[in-house]
């Protein structure tokens, strides 16, 4: 069987206007994609038959290389941009102009193409929907900071030596939250990922001794009663919030914006708000759930600062924090201290969501690496040293995790990495609601993919043996706890990290050698 032609490399939307038997083009050549218009003729390959049904939405294949067709499956994540194939016998329309298709040199010209023609009539408003952040080699790597260990100026543990991982979470409140680890479950949504997700997550980080934030579709009753160390996230549109549900939580934030989307609202079709869903959010089942780009009734310093002073008499003091997407990073951390937070969580670009205009995914924000530099700096000017700084983005394993400590972050929020503990595979269409893992769909013959049991022991496996990786490496530094990593363990041989970071440059420097003598 021959290789199919690749169409292009992302799904296609569609909405079916009638409930009627479709054709799905299976060799890439139709001009009609993604359905078939007899281009497959005098070859191996069949067209799909499917039913469409009237008012429902689909993502359609358009790689050809799906395993569910005519239904994305995430295997385009595997091809690059420029793999949509030329076909000499399929580019000419009928009125002979040939058909506009990314190369190296104008990777853009088919989207060009594609609003001349359209406009904005069959993307939306906000552009093209993608899902996850920026790929991770599009941004500053992690992996271009060395750890520097000990030997003789500096000694090294023994290998059996304690070291100690706790994180206190707001330690000026009257009821500070204690983390056994300095890791924790990020902000997702119930909604954007399933029940069987949401689970998982939380049980595998109760398991592990840490806590999962409720992400900003409301609170999931059986989430919050699996985990004791539960973050409660308050966004603009405030779904499903009741002061009475603050009595069950450990520590509370507001959410500014995220790394991958900020500045914007979010919008959640009727088709999809059901069930559970809405009633956690509060909403009429079938009622679209609509997120404005910020707080209507929050805008001062003194306002948030009322609301925070709510909470806290309601809860006894527990830990206010607010959630900072990586933009203007000083003017937003001195807001948030204005308020009086005991935490900030700084999300860089690099950092996901289920669903974002690609025109803020792929041109907003600082990325995570000096994100945090200058976060750390700021608050080290202020002298904020006990606001507990998080930073979240892009960030997936333990020599990850040790140089975000190093730059002077206390703790680290995952999402991306917590989900791929649990199943994830990294296809890249959480937007679709076709995740092959069953973490991040609602469809139930995919959910049911996902053993909460399973997913929930593979998370607690991960965050410890990320802790043991971490305690190992602070052994090496000299360090008895992992609070003790600074920006002393960490160079860079790449002048312009040195830059992004403010970290001392791993070359020659005669002021270092002078600095020594």
């Amino acid at each position: 069987m021959p290789e199919p032609q690749i169409a292009d490399v992302k799904p296609v939307e569609v909405e079916f206007e009638a409930t009627e038997e479709l054709y799905w083009c299976a060799c890439g050549k139709s001009n009609n994609q993604p359905y078939c218009d007899g281009s497959h003729a005098g070859s191996e390959f069949t067209p799909v038959a499917f039913e469409g049904s009237k008012g429902e939405t689909a993502h359609l294949c358009m790689c050809k290389h799906t395993q569910n067709p005519p239904y994305c499956d995430g295997s385009h994540a595997s091809l690059p941009d420029t793999a949509i194939e030329a076909d000499t016998t399929a580019d000419e329309p009928s009125d002979g102009m040939p058909v506009a298709r990314p190369t190296p040199e104008e990777p853009h010209v088919k989207a060009i193409h594609d609003l001349a023609r359209d406009g904005l009539s069959k993307v939306g408003h906000h552009g093209q929907m993608g899902a996850m952040g920026v790929p991770r080699n599009e941004l500053p790597t992690w992996d271009d900071l060395q750890i520097l260990t000990a030997q003789f100026a500096h000694k090294p543990l023994m290998d059996e030596a304690e070291v100690g991982t706790e994180l206190v979470i707001g330690p000026r409140a009257k009821k500070p939250m204690t983390l056994a680890i300095p890791l924790f479950v990020s902000d997702m949504s119930f909604g954007a990922l399933s029940e069987e997700a949401k689970l998982s997550l939380a049980r595998g980080a109760e398991m592990a001794g840490t806590g999962i934030c409720s992400g900003e579709g409301g609170m999931l009753p059986e989430e919050q009663e699996a985990n004791s160390r539960y973050f409660y996230e308050l966004a603009s549109a405030k779904f499903g919030y009741q002061e009475d549900l603050l009595t069950r939580v450990q520590a509370f934030h507001f959410k500014g914006g995220q790394g991958a989307k900020t500045g914007t609202g979010g919008h959640l079709p009727g088709n999809k708000v059901m069930g559970k869903i809405a009633q956690v959010r509060g909403l009429d089942e079938g009622q679209a759930a609509v997120s404005p780009p910020t707080f209507s009734d929050l805008s001062t310093v003194e306002d948030f600062a009322r609301f925070s002073d709510r909470v806290r008499d309601i809860t006894g003091g527990i830990p206010i924090g607010m959630k900072l997407s990586a933009n203007h990073i000083e003017d937003d951390i001195e807001f948030a201290l204005q308020v009086g937070v005991d935490y900030i969580i700084l999300d860089g670009r690099g950092g996901g969501t289920g669903a974002a205009p690609l025109i803020f995914r792929d041109h907003i924000s600082v990325p995570t690496i000096p994100a945090l530099a200058r976060a750390r700096h700021y608050l080290d000017l202020r002298k904020a040293h006990d606001v507990t700084l998080i930073i979240t983005g892009g960030l997936r394993m333990p020599p990850d995790f040790a140089k975000a400590l190093a730059l002077g972050a206390d703790g680290v929020a995952l999402a991306n990495s917590a989900m791929q503990a649990v199943g994830c595979v990294g296809a890249r269409m959480c937007n679709t609601n076709n995740c092959p893992a069953g973490v991040a769909t609602q469809k139930p013959e995919l959910r049911a993919r996902l053993d909460v049991a399973i997913g929930a022991k593979r998370l607690e496996n991960y965050l410890n043996a990320s802790t043991q990786l971490l305690q190992v490496l602070a052994r090496a530094c000299g360090h008895n706890h992992l609070s003790q990593f600074s920006q002393n363990d960490i160079t860079t041989w790449k002048k312009e990290m040195a830059d992004l970071t403010g970290i001392d440059f791993a070359g020659y420097a005669s002021t270092r050698t002078e600095a020594v003598l």
